[in-house]
């Protein structure tokens, strides 16, 4: 389970969080086939399932659309991560669910997140729809703006028949005690501190039997954001240790990059990010190269070495556009 302050980097865990990212950094999500049901073993929809629609019904217009999205964006955090960031989570309209699951605390850490993918049918995601819009999402409260700094925002998104609304709230999770938020604001907040709670841990809020068994989430594409591979994570010649980036240990053995061609296009001027995107069979092939890289391996490409932040891409992601912050 993931709560609202275990999808957070709080004070205290900042700092080895960023030092991990200095370097850091999942096979094919088919077409929907059906509502309801745990996920096949491909992370595919499975059949069944069916439900009423509301007066804030989710708009039905196909497998790839997000009826409730909620995303961090901004933060003190490096560009790599921002580009790189997971939303907390997401429901799509078809019953599918993805979250970042947990990951190993070690450096470097594995190259791929661990995506998860759970099921659930169309009348939870309808509830799940309306307790966003009871919480406020897209409505005209009133969060405050708390006197703290460097912190996220977190967006709220909701589709509903009406179209889609959006909330963004600044440190959600930090905006308590003695922050000059009144108690109206502190109430608003409240209710939508539940909302993220109940959508981070689905077997609480709808029933363990209706929430099927996380299962890896499988991606049609993957995203890379590229950098030039830095001396400093070279090992000088004859040296006991390998080389180390940002403090965290190189992976010492290079591998042969199999994705699409690098560098890519460029992501961001003022960090020198470039990125690409992979699918298809290569995709496939990229995927099982990663899985048994870290977060410092080195990728050869054309005679360059290049370090690699891998995102794997959602069904309602497919450029590396779609990394940017939404609107």
């Amino acid at each position: 389970m993931m709560t609202l302050r275990g999808a957070r980097l709080t004070a205290a865990t900042f700092a080895t969080a960023l030092l991990a990212a200095a370097c850091a950094g999942a096979a094919t999500d088919g077409p929907a086939d059906g509502l309801g049901g745990p996920p096949a073993a491909d992370g595919s929809p499975a059949g069944g399932g069916g439900g009423g629609a509301g007066a804030g019904a989710p708009d039905a217009s196909g497998a790839g659309t997000a009826a409730v999205r909620v995303q961090q964006v901004g933060g003190f955090v490096t560009a790599e991560m921002l580009a790189t960031r997971l939303p907390l989570v997401v429901v799509y309209e078809d019953g599918r669910v993805i979250s970042e699951g947990p990951q190993a605390a070690v450096a470097p850490g594995p190259a791929l997140p661990n995506v998860q993918l759970r099921r659930i049918s169309a009348a939870d995601v309808q509830k799940l729809v309306d307790r966003a819009v009871a919480a406020g999402i897209g409505g005209e409260r009133d969060f405050g703006q708390p006197s703290v700094t460097d912190s996220p925002t977190t967006r709220f998104t909701v589709r509903t028949a009406d179209g889609v609304r959006t909330t963004e709230i600044y440190a959600l999770a930090e905006g308590h005690g003695d922050t000059g938020l009144t108690a109206h604001q502190l109430a608003a907040r409240k209710a939508v501190e539940g909302l993220l709670d109940a959508l981070t841990d689905l077997p609480g809020a709808l029933g363990p039997a209706a929430v099927g068994e996380p299962a890896p989430y499988t991606p049609a594409a993957v995203a890379a954001i590229v950098t030039p591979w830095a001396p400093s994570c070279t090992a000088a010649p004859g040296a006991a240790r390998p080389g180390r980036c940002g403090g965290v240990p190189a992976d010492p053995n290079e591998r042969a990059w199999p994705g699409a061609p690098l560098p890519g296009e460029t992501f961001s001027h003022a960090a020198d990010l470039t990125c690409v995107t992979t699918d298809g069979d290569r995709a496939a092939e990229l995927l099982a190269a990663a899985r048994t890289a870290v977060t410092t391996t080195p990728w050869t490409y054309d005679g360059s070495r290049w370090q690699i932040r891998f995102r794997p891409l959602l069904p309602d992601e497919s450029t590396c556009a779609d990394l940017l912050p939404r609107r």
